[in-house]
């Protein structure tokens, strides 16, 4: 009975670690017309924090952004950054862990990066905020 309960237990344990994978998310339309790449890199496990700003990128860029995501003028890429495929992409923008950054592009050349997490970490308790301030950043970057 012990050993049944150990296994069930182990099992169970198992189901949470893959309860914590989500599928990244790449959306990249158009690279001769991008100005802005959204990316925002998480570990595998995560907390509410890193969901919440998740889903706050998410949100402001469905709510203000989406015409400017489908002609590919904004790439948003979502990573788990301790995955093997992901790690030479992590490695560039030094994302070892909840990262979220901005970077700028014009003439299909990456101008620059801004890293936005200790912004994000501060912001992320008011999602109203959050979404505002983000979207004025990606407002002003567009321009």
């Amino acid at each position: 009975m012990k050993n049944l309960a150990l296994i069930i237990f182990g099992i169970f344990l198992s189901l949470q670690g893959f309860s914590q994978r989500t599928a990244d998310t790449i959306i990249s339309n158009n690279p001769q017309k991008l100005k802005v790449k959204v990316l925002y890199f998480h570990i595998t496990h995560r907390c509410n924090t890193c969901f919440s700003i998740e889903a706050n990128v998410r949100k402001t860029l469905n709510d203000y952004f989406k015409s400017k995501i489908d002609s590919g003028i904004i790439d948003l890429y979502i990573l788990d950054c301790e995955l093997p495929e992901n790690k030479e992409i992590a490695n560039k923008y030094e994302a070892f862990g909840a990262t979220l950054a901005l970077t700028t592009y014009a003439d299909k050349k990456e101008l620059k990066t801004e890293d936005l997490t200790n912004w994000a970490f501060q912001k992320i308790h008011s999602s109203e905020v959050f979404i505002s301030e983000l979207k004025t950043k990606i407002e002003t970057l567009l321009k």
